[in-house]
């Protein structure tokens, strides 16, 4: 990510900055999901080369796991972020809260970071079984061309993680100090 754009995150608020990473990033991330399965899917229906079945299987199972991935953060971290900076703003205080408090403000970080780790070891799985693209074999055209989806949404992955580390997850522990919600 070049430095130029960082700043159009770090500076944003919470809710902005949610709002941009799911314009920005997850929306993007799922859409390369839905290419590279799509080119999983034919390159799964062809004859299969016997030295690709593990990067192939290993790669859906990546797909699916960030495909769930991006459902979270789109339909439950991103809903939850308007309504922590709603309460924010509102300068709700957790602990005059009845207790019912729904909105489960320890787990959302724990899971974000979780989230990362899962992808990451699975990210790292697929580069250990990846066979090099410059060797005298042979592989099919669709096999490069999903090796090369699953380097560009490694990257756009660490791009993400990157910002949520670095901004949101901050901004979230801020907002959720602000309420009271650890007291």
């Amino acid at each position: 990510m070049s430095k130029i754009f960082f700043p159009r995150y770090q500076f944003s608020g919470l809710l902005e900055l949610a709002e941009r990473l799911n314009e920005d990033y997850y929306t993007s991330v799922d859409n390369l999901c839905r290419n590279a399965y799509n080119i999983l899917s034919r390159l799964e229906q062809k004859e299969e080369h016997t030295s690709t079945i593990l990067y192939i299987s290993m790669s859906k199972k990546f797909l699916e796991q960030l495909r769930e991935f991006t459902i979270l953060r789109k339909e439950i971290m991103v809903p939850y972020i308007g309504e922590l900076n709603k309460k924010a703003l509102e300068k709700h205080d957790c602990n005059t809260c009845s207790g019912k408090c729904t909105m489960q403000h320890t787990t959302q970080v724990a899971s974000l970071k979780e989230s990362h780790q899962k992808i990451k070891e699975i990210l790292y799985r697929l580069q250990m079984v990846a066979l090099p693209l410059y060797s005298d074999i042979q592989y099919p055209a669709e096999y490069k061309k999903l090796r090369n989806e699953i380097m560009i949404i490694d990257t756009s992955l660490t791009e993400l993680f990157y910002l949520e580390e670095a901004c949101l997850i901050p901004k979230m522990i801020e907002a959720q100090r602000s309420i009271h919600a650890y007291s």
